[in-house]
């Protein structure tokens, strides 16, 4: 069987949401974070504002990570 035919059929999903993506409020945060971010604002200030006023429970190495990914789209 092929990975490709495997995949077809297996029922399992993860079902994992990024943070980001689970609600309106979350994106218009990241989307604040990503721009506040590009203009110049250090990822150690994006992650802390996340955090404490935003809610987020991820690592400060995941949000540096997703900045610097998605800032170069």
């Amino acid at each position: 069987m092929s990975l490709a035919e495997y995949a077809k059929n297996d029922a399992v999903k993860t079902g994992y949401t990024a943070w980001k993506d689970i609600n309106e409020e979350n994106k218009k945060a990241w989307q604040e974070a990503i721009d506040g971010y590009k203009s110049g604002l250090s990822a150690s200030v994006v992650y802390r504002w996340l955090v404490d006023k935003k809610n987020c429970p991820l690592t400060e190495s995941t949000v540096r990570n997703q900045l610097i990914s998605d800032a170069k789209r």
